[in-house]
């Protein structure tokens, strides 16, 4: 044992989150450099998204859950996994649910806008935050109304709000899930 300290479970948690994450930005960059920053994006995009099915795919077994009925649900499940994956403070973020199937995400505080703008590459990189949250959809088996979102450079690090309107499949609201800027 090196020292006499244990790490409690909210300090394990924190490290292995910090863990991966420094994981996930070392395998972009290396991409990246490899085979530029279209590839990167385009490759990392398609991967958030599949793990965002994943990591959600086991919580929701994990809380006896196999999918969602509704926006309600869906927001009570994408907090859990927001708290179990990506705590505050990396990542403040709040919802707010606008009918029955659409509801708005706003973003106060993100550590990828912060790690992009660090690497200078907040011009060229695509967000994939929402991807996540759609991989999310996947998983509980509530699709959003467009099967790929658009991409987008990350709001954040141009300066400007981080907002977006999802919209589930279904209904007169199935409407295009755009960014709001």
């Amino acid at each position: 044992m090196i020292g006499e300290r244990t790490l409690s479970p909210g300090e394990r948690e924190d490290l292995l989150r910090k863990t991966w994450y420094s994981h996930d930005a070392r395998w972009f960059a290396a991409v990246a450099g490899e085979f530029g920053m279209e590839a990167a994006n385009r490759l990392n995009r398609r991967i958030v998204r599949e793990i965002g099915q994943v990591e959600t795919g086991r919580l929701a077994r994990a809380l006896g859950k196999d999918s969602v009925s509704g926006v309600g649900e869906f927001l009570d499940c994408l907090e859990a996994g927001r708290q179990l994956y990506v705590a505050p403070p990396l990542m403040e973020m709040a919802t707010r649910a606008i009918d029955e199937r659409s509801y708005e995400v706003t973003v106060s505080r993100c550590f990828v806008a912060e790690n992009i703008q660090r690497a200078g590459i907040a011009g060229s990189y695509d967000c994939a935050v929402f991807d996540r949250v759609q991989g999310w959809h996947d998983a509980l088996g509530l699709p959003l109304a467009e099967d790929t979102l658009p991409p987008a450079h990350c709001a954040m690090a141009e300066g400007r709000e981080c907002r977006r309107v999802f919209v589930v499949r279904g209904g007169e609201m199935a409407s295009n899930a755009e960014p709001l800027h």
